[in-house]
């Protein structure tokens, strides 16, 4: 397995430091950006994650560290269930209350949220890289 980009002396202590493994690595796939992935998304200062499930359909709220608590939605594809999968980001907790599931980060954290079929990736983004 190759890296595309070298992994820094301070990504490399948060990667050891409990950032959640990514589900390629476990399965032994590519951790780089697949010709099939579509990007959905691009969110920048992110304090957590909300996955909820209603009827036949996946979300993810997004919400910002403040005074004023503020969010926003990532629709998915109507029809369809996603499976969501958070990669690269350290997180201190997690509350599951159905039907969502509440994610809170150590800090304010850049993400990427990106599409491969039926694959959500929720991926933390280090200030060096852009976002698209």
């Amino acid at each position: 397995m190759t890296r595309k980009r070298p992994i820094s002396r301070q990504g490399e202590k948060r990667d050891r430091a409990g950032a959640t493994t990514s589900y390629r690595t476990c399965n032994g796939e590519s951790s780089g950006t697949g010709d099939r992935e579509e990007l959905i998304a691009s969110i920048q200062n992110a304090a957590g994650v909300i996955l909820a499930v209603t009827e036949n359909r996946s979300w993810i709220e997004v919400f910002f560290e403040g005074d004023l608590m503020h969010t926003k939605t990532v629709n998915l594809p109507a029809g369809m269930i996603c499976n969501i999968y958070i990669e690269e980001i350290p997180h201190k907790t997690t509350v599951y209350e159905h039907p969502r599931t509440m994610i809170f980060f150590d800090r304010a954290c850049d993400l990427r949220v990106t599409r491969d079929g039926d694959k959500v990736i929720v991926m933390g983004v280090s200030p060096s890289q852009d976002l698209v």
